[in-house]
């Protein structure tokens, strides 16, 4: 591909000014700032993941700074890999202690990293093609935070933490084909981030950083020009310097994660999850190209794309027109020779044979967010349909009598922009004051039991012998495989507390609380049917309990639980009734279940079940 705009048209921005840049910026990414400043009043007690996540952003610049990702589903339980890096811990870090260790301060390290991508994206916009670009690609990102929601932008979850950083970097690779060769430091920085955050990410970045590799090698190669070269060296340095964390834990243990990694890839699915097929893959695909009914759900829905990636089934037929409606405009860009639609459609191209290529390789149930990514090539793809519309059309009326009286369709497609932009930033801070914290049942349960614990272990209730005492944390959960006792361990130790886990939680817990020699008594985190068993045990001192939901919400979770059983029966799965009161996440999980049993599990999830906590004596977990 022939060179664009080289790398002095992009340092002046295309002619756009900063402050033009940044009050785009600051307008696409108001929704974000609004919603962090929203969410100081919601309190938050992590739980599961997000519990998982404190931990280790607490351990950045200690002896244990943490080396590799999130546990993922990657092996089996107790020994699973991670995902590939601790990047995204990195940046939540200085937020989360500028905010004094607050799991707000996690909300606002991922509202600043997706602010600065937001930023990102509207600069290159101007690099690109000076204001109007930036105003396109401004108006992208509103459409983008408006789809995704809030939800997803101010919870730093590993994978919704990298979902607007992929867009810049779709949008970096992007203007590197169009000449701006500084903007392959971008490129290594973003993939790095969201590959190293969330595995699916992985393939793509890859992908897209080979792109650009060797676009840049092929024209230092034949050209005088030493940009492409340097840029290329920078970019490679960049980005070797930042996978050294995950290097390093391969060479320190045996094995590492990054060989747990490649045996979990390389190695064929169980029989019990195979990859979905190549005919689900491709209603999956297309469900995410599907731009006509994204943008219905848009206007009435927060967090659209969150919602149509969860979709069941689906026919695909909108996706399928709007990949036609592409490949008819790069069919236009290559016939009028335009450099920089083509270079924006080869980063698509390469995005959505990737895109194929990773959702084929899914196992087990999709779960709407290992798809998240492929939005964001969804929104180029619109890019280029009406950019290339825009350059047909403008050519056509250069062949005619119309030239001198119509301006250039690019001109005026400045105000649909503006107009999509301020509307979905309008439907966005409208929805940023009713925004609540991530799974609000389990955090309301969590922090009501807490104060209680803590006054019990300082008291000494039971067995416990103070806040100087060595404690184990167990959990025995009926509804949400152990989510609150992740973030009990997680409470008390951001309290100072000298509390571990037993070996079997060493990978989602940490090594480093893994207990090492005796300890003076357990805290039990239960819920549900278990809390009247463990109140039978011998020794065993309840010290909190809480049950969020009101009498018309109990008997609402026993209609369901009753009705459940009844139609567990009606299908033959009798085996699973038992799972309804002692394993409810995982019975919802159950292959072939009708949509209606799931629904109504569902809705017993949301209505949660009560929470218990115990002082129980040393010992009681072996």
């Amino acid at each position: 591909m022939e060179e664009g705009p080289g790398d002095e048209t992009g340092r002046r921005l295309g002619g756009a000014s900063r402050r033009t840049v940044a009050l785009l910026a600051a307008l696409a990414s108001l929704p974000m700032l609004v919603a962090a400043v929203v969410l100081v009043w919601r309190p938050w007690a992590p739980t599961l993941d997000m519990a998982m996540t404190e931990l280790r952003v607490r351990d950045v610049g200690g002896p244990h700074t943490p080396l590799i990702g999130l546990p993922g589903r990657i092996g089996s339980f107790p020994d699973q890999g991670n995902h590939p890096g601790p990047l995204s811990f990195y940046l939540v870090a200085p937020f989360y202690r500028l905010a004094g260790s607050s799991a707000w301060g996690m909300e606002l390290g991922s509202v600043v990293v997706n602010t600065v991508a937001v930023a990102g994206t509207v600069a290159i916009g101007a690099r690109l093609a000076g204001r109007r670009g930036a105003i396109a690609l401004a108006a992208v990102c509103a459409v983008a935070v408006r789809g995704y929601g809030l939800n997803v932008l101010t919870h730093p979850w590993n994978p919704y933490f990298p979902v607007l950083m992929w867009l810049l970097v779709l949008v970096a690779a992007w203007a590197v084909l169009a000449g701006d060769h500084a903007m392959a430091v971008v490129v290594a920085v973003g993939a790095s981030v969201a590959a190293q955050t969330h595995v699916p990410y992985l393939l793509n970045g890859i992908a897209v950083c080979a792109l650009v590799a060797a676009v840049l090698a092929w024209r230092w190669r034949r050209g005088a020009r030493a940009a492409p070269g340097r840029s290329l060296l920078v970019a490679t340095g960049v980005g070797a310097a930042l996978w050294l964390p995950p290097i390093v834990d391969q060479l320190i243990r045996d094995p590492g994660n990054i060989r747990r990694l490649v045996r979990h890839f390389a190695s064929n699915p169980p029989a019990s999850e195979p990859t979905i097929g190549t005919a689900d893959a491709a209603r999956v695909f297309l469900r995410h190209l599907d731009a006509f009914g994204a943008a219905g759900s848009l206007v009435v829905r927060q967090s659209a794309f969150v919602h149509r990636s969860g979709l069941p089934g689906g026919t695909g037929w909108g996706g399928a027109l709007v990949l036609v409606l592409w490949l008819v405009a790069v069919a236009v860009a290559w016939r009028r020779r335009h450099r920089m639609l083509l270079a924006l459609d080869a980063v698509v191209a390469v995005a959505l044979m990737v895109g194929v290529a990773s959702i084929a390789r899914i196992f087990g149930k999709v779960w709407f967010y290992l798809t998240l990514w492929l939005w964001a090539s969804m929104l180029l793809m619109v890019v280029a349909i009406v950019w290339a519309a825009a350059v047909e059309l403008d050519a056509r009326r250069s062949a005619g009598s119309e030239a001198a009286a119509s301006p250039p369709t690019a001109r005026r497609l400045v105000w649909p922009a503006v107009t999509a932009g301020v509307v979905a930033t309008v439907l966005s801070v409208s929805a940023a004051f009713a925004l609540e914290v991530p799974e609000p049942q389990l955090s309301d349960g969590l922090r009501k039991v807490l104060p209680a614990t803590i006054d019990a272990v300082d008291a000494g209730v039971g067995d416990a012998v103070g806040d100087a005492g060595r404690y184990v944390v167990f959990w025995q959960d009926a509804a949400y495989n152990g989510s609150q006792g992740y973030g009990l361990l997680n409470e008390l130790d951001k309290r100072g507390y000298h509390v571990f886990v037993q070996p079997a939680w060493r990978v989602p817990a940490t090594p480093q609380r893994v207990i090492d020699g005796p300890w003076d008594a357990e805290i039990h985190l239960v819920t549900g049917v278990y809390i009247d068993e463990w109140a039978q045990r011998p020794g065993y001192v309840e010290v909190a309990r809480y049950d969020r939901r009101d009498d018309a919400e109990r008997a609402r979770f026993d209609e369901l639980r009753d009705r459940v059983g009844r139609r567990l029966n009606e299908i033959g799965r009798p085996d699973l009734v038992e799972g309804v009161d002692r394993n409810l996440f995982g019975t919802s999980l159950a292959a072939g279940l009708p949509q209606d049993v799931i629904d109504d599990l569902s809705e017993m999830l949301l209505l949660s079940v009560p929470v218990a906590v115990f002082i129980a004596p040393p010992g009681s977990t072996e």
